[in-house]
């Protein structure tokens, strides 16, 4: 994943992928990694995605790891639908549907609601009560 990230970064710095600019001057955001998951983020133009794919395909002649593109997902954030359906075709991978997960989490859900915070809510209980568990003793 280093070395995938560093292959982002290169295309990063010399503006051939765009990233999204955080607000009230916050930094650049081109992809962020958790373990073997990468999110890749940027601005929506079809050089764009098609630099991403390019990446992919240079990681993978680089490293031998193949990227399972069709699992892979395309979100667009105030994209039509068509867009992101055309593009996806483009890129070989499946058009994503916003809210969605990523590591249990939802995202683009409004937050506001209470209801979209039970999935968070419930990996907390669960994970409590295991910690609970493991406190108690036989003697007890």
């Amino acid at each position: 994943m280093e070395a995938l990230s560093c292959i982002i970064h290169k295309a990063f710095d010399s503006r051939k992928l765009k990233g999204i600019n955080l607000p009230n001057g916050g930094p650049a955001i081109s992809h962020l990694f958790y373990a073997d998951d990468a999110l890749i983020v940027g601005v929506w133009e079809e050089e764009n995605i098609i630099m991403v794919a390019r990446i992919l395909r240079v990681f993978y002649a680089c490293s031998g790891l193949k990227i399972n593109i069709h699992k892979s997902n395309l979100f667009g954030v105030g994209v039509e639908e068509n867009d992101i359906g055309s593009m996806a075709s483009v890129v070989g991978c499946k058009k994503g549907d916003i809210p969605f997960k990523y590591l249990g989490i939802p995202l683009g859900a409004n937050m506001n609601r209470v209801n979209n915070w039970e999935p968070v809510v419930s990996i907390f209980k669960n994970r409590l009560v295991s910690w609970k568990a493991h406190t108690l003793s036989i003697g007890g």
